[in-house]
């Protein structure tokens, strides 16, 4: 991208007739020039979540968890994992751009997709009291992946299914009872890899275990991939004596070599 000149810089003089542009939208503007903005999910110029983008996120959730493997536990009960885009494209970069790139703004979208998400599927369950509340746990990054981020992300995603699912009529809790202990990064890795690398370093924290035992848990995360994060945060909670009865995700990666099918149709977005 070219160096913005001085003469740019300087905004232009309105022609008779114009509209002025008021002191917030040309500050927008002169920031813009400065610390140049774009879509985090396509790179468009000038907006930070485009209309396209936002799109792949408006959809009805669907179910991805024959996807992961891991999560099959051969019983005939695979748990149920609901997400609202393929993992590939722009939806990809996205979430790279939140986790990776510093593109905390993309956060209360993410949430937000994510609430409606919860919104939808609480809608088609029977109603759950506030005494009885599932607790809503996003799944655990990394010592290391923390302190670069700043926290875990994943728990405003946690949060914003929880008011979801609240609002759907299933009283929900967010809770961030998991913890993971140092190790190596997951990307990269396939099935097997993942599962072996998280084997052992996904924990309740101490006093968490008083916030799920005997409780319904949904988990969250950002993608699910091998299923393997998912899967080692489930067994960490029902150890702790949790009953584990789904997820959600913002987006699913399709299997090597398929063609991800279109997932996006209208949702029913509430007022507001």
């Amino acid at each position: 991208m070219p160096r913005p000149s001085a003469s740019s810089l300087l905004p232009a003089l309105p022609v008779a007739g114009a509209r002025v542009a008021g002191p917030r939208s040309l500050l927008a503007e002169l920031a813009g020039l400065v610390v140049p903005v774009a879509c985090g999910g396509c790179g468009l110029p000038d907006v930070p979540w485009c209309a396209g983008c936002a799109a792949l996120l408006t959809v009805r959730p669907w179910r991805c968890e024959e996807r992961a493997a891991r999560l099959d536990r051969l019983d005939g009960r695979p748990l149920p994992v609901w997400t609202l885009a393929e993992g590939v494209g722009a939806a990809r970069q996205a979430v790279v751009a939140w986790k990776d790139r510093g593109r905390v703004d993309l956060t209360p979208r993410f949430a937000a997709a994510l609430r409606d998400a919860g919104r939808t599927v609480a809608l088609a369950a029977p109603a759950v009291p506030a005494s009885a509340a599932l607790r809503v746990v996003g799944a655990p990054s990394s010592p290391a992946a923390r302190r670069r981020r700043g926290g875990n992300l994943v728990d405003a995603l946690a949060r914003g299914v929880a008011a979801g699912l609240t609002a759907g009529g299933v009283a929900a809790v967010p809770s961030d009872a998991l913890r993971r202990r140092p190790g190596a990064d997951q990307v990269g890795l396939g099935a097997r890899g993942r599962a072996r690398n998280l084997a052992g370093r996904v924990r309740v924290r101490g006093g968490g275990e008083l916030e799920v035992r005997g409780r319904a848990v949904v988990l969250v995360d950002d993608v699910l991939t091998t299923g393997a994060t998912l899967a080692a945060s489930r067994a960490a909670l029902e150890s702790a004596g949790a009953v584990v009865v789904g997820a959600f995700t913002l987006a699913s990666t399709p299997p090597p070599g398929v063609a991800p099918p279109s997932h996006e149709v209208p949702s029913a977005r509430p007022p507001g």
